[in-house]
């Protein structure tokens, strides 16, 4: 395929010289013959009209590609008044070619090339039944046929070549609405990637943060009278910042290495419940934590999601529900589904306007529960307080 594709290229980049050489090949071809053909029967000898004609159907075959179904009409006027002569020979290699050229590169609407193609093979049937007719001349009955079979012929190798070239280049637009589409796919994945990414780094550094505001202010509160709770404050200070850095660090180390160089690590699960409910005891929040169910079998997707909406729940305690406070964190898994719900007794959407947040944690967990078809409520107790329900549907394979 290679090498029609550079004569393709070729020819259409020269086609003027190409178009001179068909019609000095047709020409001059034709010229020749009809100089050595005898005359037979009642044939003309070759005068002036005959060479005349004889160029005029080669010089059509110059725009055998930029205007054919012209060219091919103008070949079969001239071979039509060409044979009525009755001259000897014929000019038929070149119609061949502008019948080929005609179905070949007529255009799009192919109904008007093959109104145009018939047309030509009409002239050439009519032209062909007069000789037969006509009692002078001494062409047979079968020459009709032959003529019209063997031009019809070279319309449908064109038109062969024109659907194979339609059906080339619907597979190419097709490939590349295919990669665009791939490229479209992967720049939206990219997106819900960096979304995830930035409610992962949200989750992790916003309640890291809120727990050493806390920790910072209680250190404040105590910094003369009790040297050593502050010591000890301050230690969980620098775990708590150390551990969100780090964090940190692992999400920015996967946004900017290669998927083979990133060295993951166990994404946090409700192994890690007591270690979070001991963060947020040591900023002074009382929780109360039930677990219902085996939460071992639970799909490691659906773990981490139940995961970040306690601890974003817990940390949106922190930063808004004042003190004191006592937090319930209920996580009960069932048969068919995880359910979650995280109350606790303190200011709620009562908090001051300076402790409000941009809603993005609670953004993040609605979004989470919506990826695995879930429902999610969040928002105050009527008798003061706040309250975050999430339910996580099941596969069934997690069924006891």
């Amino acid at each position: 395929m290679d090498w029609q594709q550079r004569v393709h290229t070729w020819t259409s980049k020269n086609s003027r010289l190409v178009g001179i050489v068909l019609v000095l090949f047709f020409g001059i071809g034709s010229t020749i013959a009809l100089i050595s053909i005898p005359i037979s029967g009642s044939e003309q000898p070759a005068d002036w009209l005959a060479f005349a004609l004889i160029w005029a159907v080669a010089i059509c075959a110059y725009w055998n590609r930029t205007y054919p179904l012209q060219a091919l009409l103008g070949a079969v006027t001239f071979m039509a008044v060409y044979w009525i002569s009755d001259y000897p020979g014929g000019t038929e290699p070149a119609a061949w070619l502008l019948f080929y050229s005609a179905t070949r590169h007529g255009g799009d609407d192919r109904r008007r090339v093959w109104r145009t193609v018939a047309v030509g093979l009409g002239i050439i049937t009519i032209v062909a039944t007069i000789g037969v007719i006509v009692s002078t001349e001494d062409l047979p009955a079968l020459a009709i046929l032959g003529l019209f079979v063997l031009h019809g012929t070279f319309a449908a190798i064109g038109e062969a070549f024109y659907q194979r070239s339609r059906y080339v280049e619907q597979l190419e637009q097709r490939a590349a609405d295919l990669e665009a589409d791939l490229e479209n796919k992967a720049a939206l994945a990219a997106v819900e990637e960096r979304t995830r990414i930035a409610r992962e780094m949200h989750d992790i550094i916003a309640h890291g943060m809120s727990t050493v505001v806390v920790q910072a202010q209680a250190a404040q509160s105590v910094v003369d009278t009790n040297p050593d709770k502050v010591r000890e404050v301050l230690e969980t200070i620098e775990n708590i910042g150390r551990s969100s850095v780090d964090e940190m660090r692992r999400m920015l180390g996967v946004l900017r290495s290669n998927a083979n160089e990133v060295e993951l690590e166990p994404q946090p699960g409700f192994a890690l419940l007591e270690e979070l409910r001991s963060q947020v005891d040591v900023a002074g929040v009382d929780v109360d934590l039930m677990v219902v169910g085996d939460l071992t079998m639970l799909p490691p997707g659906i773990e981490l999601t139940g995961y970040r909406i306690v601890q974003e729940a817990l940390t949106n305690v922190l930063r808004h529900a004042g003190r004191p406070v006592q937090v319930t964190a209920r996580i009960d898994c069932g048969d068919r589904e995880l359910a979650i719900t995280v109350t606790d007794n303190g200011l709620g959407a009562a908090a001051p306007v300076e402790r409000a947040g941009s809603g993005h944690g609670l953004r993040g967990m609605r979004e989470r529960v919506d990826i695995y078809n879930g429902t999610f409520q969040s928002g105050p107790k009527p008798g003061g307080g706040f309250e975050v329900h999430a339910k996580l549907p099941l596969p069934a394979k997690v069924s006891a």
